[in-house]
C-alpha cells in the first residue's frame, strides 16, 4: 500500500460484563434524563442497528476462525455514525446505506443517536451501563470545528488533541477505553501508524443482575457438543422459572431478563437436526422480529452453560462487503468535512474488542419471581447443549447492544 497520504483511523471498543455482581449501581452522568417512550425516528435508527448487526454477525460468523464470537452492533454503528458526520457525496451515501438508515437525513440520524444514548443510559437504574464516545486527533492535524461540534452535541463525545508520535499515545487512548469498560477492554490501540491522524472510539459497558437468578448449587457438569463436533463436559446452569420462550422445528428461543426487565438476553438454539449455519442463514431482520414477537412467558426448565470469553476482530472486509467499500479506498473516499487541508482521508481500519461473562449471580426482582404451578408434571424444557446464538437488547426499542455465537463455552 502506498504511504504518501495520511489516513483516518476508526477504532471501536465494546464490552459487556454481565451479572457479575449485585450492587445495583448505575453508571453514566448524574443528570440522566427521565425515562420516556422512544421517538419514531429513534425506533427507526434502532431497527437499522438491528439490521446492520444481524448482517455483520452473519458475515463475521462465516469468516471467524474462533469458536466464540461477540460483536457490539451498537458500538460499531455509533462509531460509524460519528464518522458519517465527516463524509460527503458517495462516501456519505454508501455509509448511510450500509448502516441501514434509508432516507433519514443526517440531522434525523444525529438527533436519534442523541436520544438513544440518553435513554439507554437512563433505562434501568439497577443496570450498570456506560456508553461513551471520544475523538482523538494528531495535534498538528487541522480538524473542522463543525465536525467536532456535531460529535460533542449529538454523541456526547470527548475531543482530545494528542501527539501521535509519542510512544505514550496508544496507551493514553487505550486507557480511556479501559476506564470506561470496567477495566475489561485493554490495549485497544496497540500502535499508531505514522500516517494515521484520527481515532473515533466508542465504548459500551453493561453489567446487570438477572431478574430470576440461577442457584449456584444447581450448576453441574453436562455434555455440550462444540462447533467442531467434539463433546465436552461444561458447567451448566439449571433453573425452573417463568421466562419468555418459544420452540418450533427451526429454533428454540428463550429470553433471560435483567434487573427490572428493561434489558434481556435472547438465546437462540438451532432445532434438533439443524446446525448453527442453518440458523444464521435464516437470520433475516423479518425473521428476527417474528421470533421476538413469539416470545411468550411460561414455565420453563432451562439448562444452559456458563461462558466467558473475549473477542477481537477487524471489520474492514465485512463492512466493505456490506456496501461501504468506498470509505476504505485512498483518494476515492471523501471525508472533506473532517478537514479542508487534505483530500486523502479514508478509513484504515475498524477494530472492535469485546468481552462477556455469563454465570449464575444476580438479584431477583419481585415482579419476575413467579414460578408456574403444576408441579405434578414436568415443564417444557430448553437444553442449550450445542452451539447457539445470543443477543443482549433493550427490549422496548429492540436496540442490539451485543450479538454473538458460542461454539465452545468451556
Amino acid at each position: 500500500m502506498p504511504m504518501t497520504w495520511k489516513r483516518l483511523l476508526l477504532g471501536t471498543g465494546a464490552l459487556a460484563l454481565i451479572a457479575t455482581g449485585c450492587d445495583g449501581s448505575a453508571s453514566g452522568p448524574d443528570d440522566l434524563e427521565p425515562v420516556r417512550a422512544f421517538t419514531q425516528t429513534e425506533l427507526q435508527v434502532s431497527a437499522a442497528n438491528t439490521r446492520f448487526g444481524l448482517d455483520l454477525l452473519s458475515r463475521v460468523h462465516r469468516s471467524a476462525q474462533e469458536p466464540n464470537v461477540l460483536l457490539s452492533p451498537l458500538s460499531a454503528s455509533m462509531a460509524l455514525g460519528m464518522t458519517l458526520n465527516g463524509a460527503r457525496a458517495s462516501t456519505w451515501d454508501a455509509m448511510r446505506s450500509t448502516l441501514g438508515f434509508g432516507g433519514l437525513t443526517e440531522a434525523e440520524i444525529n438527533e436519534a443517536y442523541r436520544g438513544l444514548i440518553a435513554q439507554l443510559r437512563a433505562r434501568d437504574p439497577k443496570v450498570e451501563f456506560t456508553l461513551a464516545n471520544s475523538v482523538w486527533h494528531e495535534n498538528t492535524f487541522s480538524v473542522e470545528q463543525p465536525f467536532l461540534q456535531a460529535l460533542r452535541t449529538y454523541f456526547d463525545a470527548e475531543v482530545s488533541a494528542l501527539d501521535f508520535r509519542s510512544a505514550a499515545a496508544p496507551g493514553i487512548i487505550s486507557k480511556w477505553a479501559e476506564d470506561r469498560t470496567g477495566g475489561r477492554i485493554r490495549n485497544l490501540i496497540q500502535s499508531i501508524h505514522p500516517l494515521e491522524v484520527m481515532f473515533l472510539v466508542n465504548a459500551v459497558y453493561f453489567k446487570a443482575p438477572w431478574s430470576a437468578p440461577f442457584e449456584t448449587s444447581a450448576t453441574a457438569p453436562a455434555a455440550f457438543t462444540r462447533l467442531d463436533g467434539k463433546t465436552v463436559q461444561v458447567p451448566t446452569m439449571t433453573a425452573d422459572r417463568t421466562r419468555p420462550f418459544f420452540r418450533d422445528d427451526e429454533v428454540e428461543a428463550v429470553e433471560l431478563l435483567y434487573a427490572d426487565s428493561a434489558f434481556g438476553m435472547v438465546v437462540l438454539v438451532p432445532g434438533r437436526g439443524r446446525t448453527l449455519d442453518d440458523l444464521i442463514a435464516s437470520l433475516s431482520p423479518a425473521r428476527w422480529q417474528a421470533w421476538m414477537d413469539r416470545l411468550t412467558p411460561g414455565r420453563l426448565m432451562l439448562r444452559m452453560p456458563k461462558f466467558r470469553f473475549d473477542f477481537s476482530t477487524l471489520l474492514n472486509q465485512p463492512l466493505a462487503d456490506m456496501g461501504m467499500a468506498v470509505a476504505f479506498q485512498p483518494f476515492v473516499a471523501d471525508f472533506g468535512r473532517i478537514t479542508r487541508t487534505r483530500n486523502d482521508l479514508y478509513i484504515s481500519r475498524v477494530q472492535q474488542k469485546t468481552f462477556i461473562d455469563v454465570h449464575e449471580r444476580g438479584t431477583e426482582a419481585a415482579a419476575a419471581t413467579a414460578v408456574g404451578i403444576g408441579v405434578t408434571s414436568l415443564p417444557p424444557s430448553i437444553v442449550v447443549d450445542r452451539p447457539f446464538l445470543f443477543a443482549i437488547r433493550e427490549r422496548s426499542s429492540g436496540t442490539l447492544l451485543f450479538a454473538g455465537r458460542v461454539g465452545s463455552p468451556e
